[in-house]
């Protein structure tokens, strides 16, 4: 079921997507532009080890072990991706919110890190668990602007019913984004900081 789920939320995942890739785009260019803008989206520590020309992302494995990084990182972006859902209850309002927050932190901290000549070490580290991740960013934003739109525009079904009827479509994508995140995070606990 969950194959037929994802394509009925096809129109949803392509919105949601241009959204985020849009608002990636505006991240990058408001931070090439004006650096000093990277303090909105970033942590003061993180914007110090990357001027000492680090990413924080290197000695991850040395402020705790991989097992804890893991369940850190997967739980976080499990509660992120359920969070974009539900706040599509707000009309869709929410999850248009989550996603273009989202692109718009990713794209600054690549222009940041591009401006410290960190861009490709960034690059690297995501590539081998950031597509999931993203993807199941945009797949959990499609859902939760799915529910969203059923609130807006219900048809004949009445509020209620096309509510009910888009949870439940949009439910089966969310436990198959679930399990995508929990592969993502070991990849991302073990795999990912271990510099071999």
């Amino acid at each position: 079921q969950i194959p037929a789920a994802v394509a009925a939320l096809r129109p949803h995942i392509l919105w949601v997507t241009a959204l985020f890739v849009l608002a990636t785009l505006a991240g990058f260019w408001m931070v090439h532009t004006y650096p000093d803008l990277i303090g909105l989206v970033a942590s003061p520590d993180m914007i110090a080890s990357v001027e000492r020309g680090e990413l924080w992302t290197e000695g991850l494995l040395s402020i705790a072990p991989s097992s804890i990084v893991s369940a850190q990182i997967f739980t976080n972006n499990i509660v992120v991706s359920l969070f974009a859902f539900c706040v599509g209850f707000l009309f869709g309002l929410g999850t248009l919110y989550i996603v273009a927050l989202n692109g718009l932190m990713l794209g600054a901290v690549f222009a940041f890190t591009a401006q410290h000549g960190l861009a490709q070490k960034l690059f690297s580290f995501i590539l081998a668990h950031g597509c999931v991740e993203l993807s199941v960013m945009c797949l959990s934003g499609a859902a939760g602007a799915a529910v969203g739109e059923a609130l807006i525009r219900p048809g004949a079904a009445g509020r209620a019913e096309a509510f009910q009827m888009a949870v439940l479509r949009s439910g089966r994508v969310l436990f198959a984004c679930v399990l995508l995140l929990i592969g993502s995070g070991f990849i991302e606990g073990y795999i990912s900081p271990d510099p071999d």
